[in-house]
């Protein structure tokens, strides 16, 4: 049995924009735990160099209590520093994520905020012990740094945002803006009727929410090609 498919976590579906849903391949747990096995490897020759300097350091200090609490406390900023500085550093990507083929993004499949990394990563020393528990009983694999920072786990994501959005309609966020650059830089991975469908249901939304916005669609043209060009013309 894959045990990286639980059930409905290989293509979990995501509700946004008026209850468009917009299908994300959710990473599951056995996954994730490789890819932070692989992070951990890492992280070890790190800790490994970082306390070879601590002792070295120690030996020629008069009064070593002090580097014993800095030893110590390195260790925990390099254990939380590690991810949180990589997936700031690299859009989501650890060593291992990336050989996983892994990316962190937001709830609504954009790019990840920078405080919604740092979150994820501070109680990550908690998630060492529930982390793969919870991940295997969530329907969209989140560990508790996840449900803390509203953030998900997607595989073979390309980077995000590929198509560069030059309008937006009126009363758009950040939430439906991350959504349309979700879905215009996944169209051609979809089939060709689901790109359709979930393209007209978006344009649908958009005429309602801001009729100015779409003036020179026309009603025939194809609905992934209408809905491009109206965020990138």
């Amino acid at each position: 049995m894959d045990m990286d498919r639980a059930p409905e976590s290989d293509s979990e579906t995501i509700l946004a924009l008026d209850n468009v849903p917009l299908e994300l391949p959710i990473a599951g747990a056995a996954s994730r735990s490789l890819a932070a096995s692989i992070d951990y490897v890492f992280l070890g020759l790190l800790g490994m160099l970082w306390l070879l300097a601590s002792v070295f350091a120690f030996s020629f200090a008069i009064e070593g209590g002090w580097l014993v609490a800095v030893a110590i406390g390195g260790l925990f900023l390099l254990d939380w520093g590690y991810f949180a500085g990589c997936e700031l550093a690299f859009s989501g990507r650890t060593p291992g994520k990336t050989a996983l083929r892994l990316r962190v993004v937001s709830r609504t499949g954009g790019k990840a905020a920078p405080a919604a990394i740092l979150v994820r990563n501070f109680v990550r020393l908690v998630d060492l012990f529930v982390g793969v528990p919870m991940m295997a009983a969530d329907p969209l694999a989140r560990r508790l740094g996840d449900r803390l920072a509203g953030t998900l786990v997607l595989r073979r994501v390309a980077a995000l945002p590929v198509v560069a959005i030059s309008r937006v309609p009126q009363g758009f966020g950040a939430g439906e803006i991350a959504f349309v650059e979700a879905l215009l830089d996944r169209l051609d991975e979809l089939s060709p009727d689901r790109a359709r469908e979930l393209s007209r249901r978006a344009l649908v939304w958009i005429q309602k929410s801001d009729p100015s916005f779409l003036p020179q669609i026309d009603s025939d043209d194809d609905p992934p090609q209408a809905l491009r060009r109206a965020f990138t013309s």
